[in-house]
């Protein structure tokens, strides 16, 4: 589509149909691609005809006055009625339509009523005044509206070629009715022909303008692959200087509590959290082993139960767990001298292997956004390896402690 809307999206499918297409005289999209185009074509014509309205008054003007003033043919009131009033109406709809927002939407339409009018009316001219200096200047008219129509206007070319047809039936249903006489070869000369030649043109236009549209939907499809790349490159830049940051804080030989106690530090600086409490799963008890921002209600939670939310959280799997529906009194936040319940809650269970470890429980006031997510779920692995490590080290000192 065009720049004030944004191009439709495309999928595997429609991609290889769209590439194959490109290799046909003409274009056909897939699908309800097809109906996209089509209003892409609409948009276009109202475009143009709010752009070129005024030229086409100036060309109009430029034949009629002339012709009205220096001509002194007895039948220049007919030409008239059927050559320069038809197209006046016409130019004046269009401008009210351009102009009036509420008939926005029926643009499309009022230029191909417009189109036929002014047909018909040439058309008649042409046919009733036929061999006399008016008739054919009815018939130039008719061939340069038929070129106006399907180069200028731009409007689908069958659609086009519908409503100059429309005119046509009206031209000889008026000249029946009347008892006009019509020359077929005449009709052949000033219709006939330019209408092929200008329906030809304005097929091929179109088959332009749609090679022109698939490729910028293709160039689009692959504009929105590289830039889908780039991000997906720049999150795991983020996600790896965040993990290396993160091992770099940890490093050394900690007891659980400073490493979770650190783990706390860093998630806090580093993500939206304002709160956090670490959890160590021990004889089927999560025990609290570190806590930053936490009211007293909270810092006091010890011993609990694998239920409630830890419990989901750990029995969920590895995968982060995100609670937009924080239980009121659950965690809340201190801050000053009232309590704010958290906006959404971020529970990281810790697994090694099979075994789980315990939970890291994060708090904040707006919420974690899918890459922030991402990376706090990196996180889970390496400290589990710390965590296992700094339980075996205790394990370790307290069996070496007995001994002594």
């Amino acid at each position: 589509m065009s720049g004030t809307k944004s191009l439709p999206s495309l999928d595997s499918r429609q991609e290889r149909a769209l590439k194959q297409s490109l290799n046909t005289l003409w274009v056909r999209f897939p699908g309800s691609l097809e109906d996209t185009y089509t209003e892409h074509a609409e948009r276009r014509a109202k475009k143009l005809i709010k752009r070129s309205i005024y030229v086409l008054v100036s060309l109009f003007l430029l034949v009629a006055v002339p012709v009205s003033i220096f001509n002194q043919e007895h039948n220049l009131a007919l030409w008239q009625s059927f050559g320069v009033y038809p197209i006046a109406a016409s130019l004046g709809l269009l401008l009210l339509a351009i102009k009036v927002p509420r008939l926005d939407r029926w643009v499309t339409t009022l230029i191909g009523l417009a189109l036929m009018t002014s047909l018909a009316g040439t058309l008649m001219g042409a046919i009733y005044l036929e061999g006399t200096f008016l008739g054919q200047v009815a018939a130039f008219e008719t061939v340069y509206v038929l070129i106006i129509g399907f180069s200028i206007l731009r409007l689908p070319p069958t659609r086009t070629l519908f409503w100059c047809l429309g005119s046509l039936i009206l031209a000889l249903l008026t000249a029946m009715v009347a008892g006009w006489s019509v020359s077929p070869a005449a009709l052949l000369l000033f219709y006939g022909f330019p209408l092929m030649v200008c329906a030809l043109n304005g097929y091929m236009l179109d088959a332009s303008a749609r090679t022109s549209y698939a490729n910028t939907l293709l160039l689009n499809r692959e504009s929105g692959r590289l830039r889908q790349w780039r991000d997906n490159a720049d999150r795991e830049t983020r996600r790896q200087r965040m993990l290396n940051e993160f091992m770099a804080h940890i490093a050394g030989n900690p007891t659980v509590a400073v490493l979770l106690d650190q783990t706390l530090a860093f998630l806090i600086a580093e993500t939206p959290a304002v709160a956090g409490a670490a959890y160590r799963l021990d004889d089927g008890l999560l025990h609290q082993e570190a806590a930053r921002g936490l009211n007293q209600q909270a810092r006091q939670r010890d011993n609990v139960a694998i239920e409630g939310l830890l419990g989901g959280a750990l029995e969920g799997g590895r995968g982060v767990t995100v609670r937009h529906d924080v239980p009121a009194g659950y965690l809340d936040l201190e801050t000053g001298q009232s309590r704010v319940r958290p906006a959404q809650l971020l529970m990281l269970p810790l697994w090694h292997g099979d075994q789980a470890l315990g939970v890291i429980e994060l708090a904040a006031l707006e919420p974690f956004g899918d890459d922030m997510r991402t990376r706090v779920e990196s996180l889970g692995a390496p400290l589990a390896y710390a965590l296992t490590a700094a339980i075996g080290r205790e394990a370790f000192i307290r069996r070496h402690r007995d001994a002594g």
